[in-house]
């Protein structure tokens, strides 16, 4: 998951640009040879970033509150990496800005101390801000975040930058983008944009022929679907322990 988890941009830094606009059916050799490169290719600075955003998976995905800690760590290396004499990709380091942000406002939200009626004994979130679902307002700011989101990225990608994909690709970043806010807020659907935003992003990795980052998605993907499941029973236990009145989500059954 991004940013944090999902480092969108850096295929741009391991990868030749011209490489992009090859598509071609690869065999299993090629593959190979295509994942060899990219962990060979790797800079110092890359390695910390990918190393810490696998990390803030595995801890997002045990609902644990130092995935901020390791999120953060993963994007400031990717910021100083966008922003470096090298690749002056400032509107990526734009991007991992607005997750740095997402970041530090979830860290404290998700130790802020939840109202009284969400204060249900449970070890596992005591003191802090439960995981929940939805209500409809929440909805709708997500669903604003990822249109406007994906409007404004797509005419980036389009107008300004080579890029054989826009459509798909800032599909991809807003989704992600969306996700860190839900996330942030310590919704069970934040595993659904990131599904989501993953899952596309494998296709959008292989025809470029960026076979580590799909990879790193493929892990992505599956760390997701555990998340939500995981996320999905934490809410459970915890609502049979609440003696308030229980909101049917939209997407429990």
């Amino acid at each position: 998951m991004q940013p944090l988890f999902f480092i969108h941009g850096h295929p741009l830094l391991l990868f030749n640009k011209n490489n992009l606009f090859h598509i071609k059916v690869m065999n299993l050799h090629e593959i190979y040879l295509g994942l060899l490169t990219g962990i060979q290719n790797l800079s110092w600075a890359e390695t910390l970033a990918v190393v810490f955003s696998i990390i803030s998976v595995l801890f997002a995905r045990a609902n644990k509150v130092w995935l901020y800690p390791a999120g953060i760590a993963g994007i400031l290396f990717s910021i100083y990496i966008f922003i470096g004499a090298e690749y002056k990709l400032y509107p990526d380091a734009a991007l991992n800005l607005y997750y740095l942000i997402m970041s530090i406002y979830g860290w404290y939200f998700w130790l802020k101390k939840p109202p009284g009626k969400n204060r249900v004994p449970e070890k596992k979130q005591s003191g802090e801000t439960p995981v929940t679902w939805c209500n409809k307002k929440e909805y709708l700011t997500a669903s604003l975040i990822f249109i406007v989101l994906w409007g404004i990225l797509y005419w980036w990608l389009d107008t300004y930058r080579i890029n054989n994909v826009p459509l798909m690709d800032s599909f991809t970043s807003a989704m992600a983008s969306t996700g860190m806010w839900l996330l942030a807020k310590r919704k069970v659907e934040n595993w659904m944009a990131f599904i989501i935003a993953d899952g596309v992003d494998i296709l959008v990795f292989f025809v470029k022929h960026l076979i580590l980052f799909c990879v790193l998605n493929i892990f992505y993907v599956i760390i997701a679907i555990l998340g939500y499941m995981a996320w999905k029973k934490l809410y459970q236990e915890r609502m049979k322990n609440s003696p308030h009145k229980v909101r049917k989500p939209l997407f429990e059954k």
